[in-house]
């Protein structure tokens, strides 16, 4: 199935998590793309070719495995694989070519919980451990707009010893969240958020390795593990940064004028993204004292994840503006540039295709309708306005959250998405009609560097 506008929401959102059956490599549905290919071998860590043959097979075992999920019906229980043998087999050979003790650990964990299923031991253990290169499979979670639950993934990455130095550090300032949060809107706190390691990512398999990439997963929740108090998010800033700079930057130049630039890789921008995604996660741990979704998810549940992908975009962009800038002397009007071109990236893929673009959409027809941008169609649509105008709007736009979605309910969080989301295309008709004349973008992985495995290895044990 070709889409004809990937913006037409009404038509698209009343198909979303229908597409189970869907085996094209490519989301949402399009006439075209224009791909950017990112190597990853670059990042890999220097280890014994054996290693790289592993990932191989593990690459081979998570094919098959994701050729029997798209043919299969029903639950698969704790494991959450059809046959997990082949799988844990492979990360328990890998785990013995990796130097690191810790790593080793990790990854005889992670091979237990894909033949046996997690239990919380094992979640608290990999939750505190620090890896230095971590491998992962596991029936992660693929686009909510695409198919609910997960479908088999695998994806190895090394810690960004530079990034993960801003996570410390960011770490250690967020002590002045709750009370800034309580001078947004009284009784608005801030949970425990998971841990958080900024890596850059040299291989990945099966669903992940499809389009649009995911800059993050976060585990185990990903995993179809809900409610575990015990949460670790795995970051990649190289993936990241390759879509930052092949088309938030270009969004931005063509439709943005906030009298500043974004340019990923300059200096000034260095540690935003990261500490962006970071203060992100944090923003879903926002809540007050009623918060509840139970009653939105029964009403509408892609409003619901929708507006949870809201709050956290607007709290954590805040955090980042107002409380860590100063502390990493980073500029506002650079952060404000930076969250408005992620905007525009997500936007970009469509409409009732992604709740996370949905909720971009959201945003910048909140700061249109409410005078912090304004829309300007001659001699192209552009949105122009100030950073400070726009960081005002995310103020008020958090005390609207604050009152309509994170006080419990259903009703004022309808109403909300009524009014700002994508199903009133007016606030911006005309960027949307621009962005429909070209392509989508995606990343494509090269993988050279995973070698075939030999006929020996990856045998059964």
């Amino acid at each position: 199935m070709l889409a004809d506008d990937r913006f037409a929401y009404d038509r698209n959102v009343v198909k979303a998590s229908s597409y189970h059956d869907r085996r094209s490599p490519f989301w949402p549905p399009s006439r075209g793309y224009n791909i950017i290919f990112l190597d990853l071998s670059d990042r890999a860590p220097v280890l014994d070719t054996a290693f790289f043959s592993e990932l191989s097979a593990l690459r081979s075992a998570i094919t098959e495995e994701w050729e029997t999920a798209k043919l299969a019906t029903g639950r698969l229980g704790r494991r959450r694989f059809h046959n997990a043998r082949p799988i844990a087999d492979c990360l328990r050979r890998i785990a013995q070519l990796i130097p690191a003790a810790l790593d080793q650990k990790a990854l005889m964990l992670r091979a237990d919980a894909v033949e046996f299923g997690y239990d919380d031991e094992k979640l608290s253990a990999l939750a505190s451990i620090n890896e230095e290169v971590a491998v992962v499979a596991g029936q992660l979670a693929t686009w909510y707009g695409k198919q609910t639950g997960g479908l088999p993934t695998a994806f190895a990455c090394a810690v960004d010893d530079e990034r993960q130095r801003l996570v410390t550090a960011a770490s250690e300032a967020i002590a002045a969240v709750p009370a800034y949060l309580g001078s947004l809107r009284a009784g608005l706190q801030l949970g425990s958020p998971p841990a958080f390691v900024a890596t850059s990512l040299f291989f990945m398999a099966g669903e992940g390795n499809y389009h649009p990439k995911h800059i993050a997963y976060f585990l185990p929740e990903d995993e179809g593990v809900k409610r575990s108090p015990y949460k670790k998010t795995y970051y990649f800033a190289n993936t990241h940064l390759a879509l930052l700079t092949a088309v938030s930057c270009r969004r931005f130049e063509r439709f943005v004028d906030i009298g500043s630039a974004f340019a990923p890789a300059a200096a000034n921008f260095a540690a935003i993204p990261t500490l962006s995604v970071f203060a992100h996660e944090l923003g879903h741990f926002v809540h007050g004292p009623a918060t509840s979704f139970s009653s939105l998810n029964e009403a509408n549940r892609w409003v619901s994840v929708v507006l949870q992908e809201t709050a956290a975009d607007v709290f954590g962009t805040l955090i980042v503006a107002e409380i860590l800038a100063e502390r990493f002397r980073l500029n506002q009007a650079d952060v404000i540039a930076y969250y408005l071109a992620e905007c525009l990236r997500y936007v970009d893929r469509g409409l009732g295709y992604f709740p996370d673009s949905d909720g971009m959409f959201l945003q910048l027809a909140y700061f249109v309708r409410v005078g912090a941008l304004r829309l300007e169609t001659n001699p192209a649509p552009r949105l122009v306005g100030d950073p400070s105008a726009v960081l005002a709007g995310l103020r008020s736009l958090a005390r609207v959250l604050a009152d309509a979605l994170l006080s419990g309910g259903a009703e004022r969080a309808i109403a909300l998405h009524r009014l700002f989301g994508p199903g009133c295309r007016d606030p911006l008709g005309p960027v949307l009609d621009e962005l429909g004349r070209g392509e989508l973008t995606s990343v494509e992985y090269l993988q050279e560097h995973i070698r075939e495995a030999p006929l020996a290895v990856g045998a059964a044990a």
